[in-house]
């Protein structure tokens, strides 16, 4: 499947290829990322993460919903890290220290969840906002051959009833960095933190037990793990 995100008024947009292939466990086995169009913000080339020419660091996450836990469990959803092409394990982030970093969430996961309304606010990112392009599954059309998804905001927050998951960082009570993330989604946001390791947690209650914070919500890898800034 190849996506074709475009840009709009709003301002310029990631633009992404990306072919994935589902195993029956539910993972992606393939998975390419590059440019389809020019006047991007960053430079990103078969899903490398690293420094761009623009001296940012690209971050590349992807969430995905049928990764088999255990057998009691079942399947949960996970986010993992794009690199080189392939998607590895999103336990132990490094990022720079006190530089740009711009990273992208493509979010394959199409439903909501409960969360609390505090983390409905972008938070820690550029100008406090997030860029959103909604319904990456269904909002397309057909151009040239290609899925052209059309629409993408600018936006400071997300209501609750439309957020799938967070990619959070606090210091005890302190939100550092807040990224909600629509279902069936792409997020782009960019941020920079200072030296320090970190957690973190999806905000959402989307693993598995009678509140939705077992299984996959503390286990370091699927919906947390420690971000370290070096």
């Amino acid at each position: 499947m190849m996506i074709k995100l475009k840009d709009n008024a709003i301002g310029n947009i990631v633009v992404l290829a990306i072919v994935v292939a589902i195993a029956a466990g539910g993972l992606a086995t393939g998975l390419f990322v590059g440019h389809l169009s020019t006047n991007l913000p960053i430079e990103q080339t078969q899903g490398k993460t690293g420094a761009s020419s623009s001296g940012s660091f690209q971050l590349i996450l992807v969430i995905t919903t049928n990764n088999y836990y255990n057998a009691s469990v079942g399947d949960q959803p996970a986010f993992f890290v794009l690199q080189n092409g392939t998607l590895q394990s999103a336990a132990n982030i490094t990022i720079p220290a006190n530089q740009k970093i711009e990273m992208t969430i493509i979010d394959y996961d199409d439903g909501n969840g409960s969360v609390a309304s505090i983390y409905a606010n972008v938070t820690g990112t550029l100008n406090g906002k997030e860029t959103i392009v909604n319904n990456t599954n269904v909002n397309s059309t057909n151009a040239n051959n290609q899925i052209a998804v059309n629409g993408s905001e600018q936006v400071s927050s997300v209501p609750v009833e439309n957020i799938a998951h967070t990619f959070t960082v606090q210091n005890g009570s302190n939100i550092i960095l807040n990224i909600p993330i629509e279902p069936s989604s792409v997020v782009q946001a960019t941020f920079e933190l200072g030296p320090g390791s970190y957690t973190w947690q999806c905000e959402v209650a989307c693993g598995s037990g009678s509140t939705g914070w077992q299984g996959a919500m503390d286990s370091p890898g699927w919906m947390t793990g420690t971000l370290t800034a070096n």
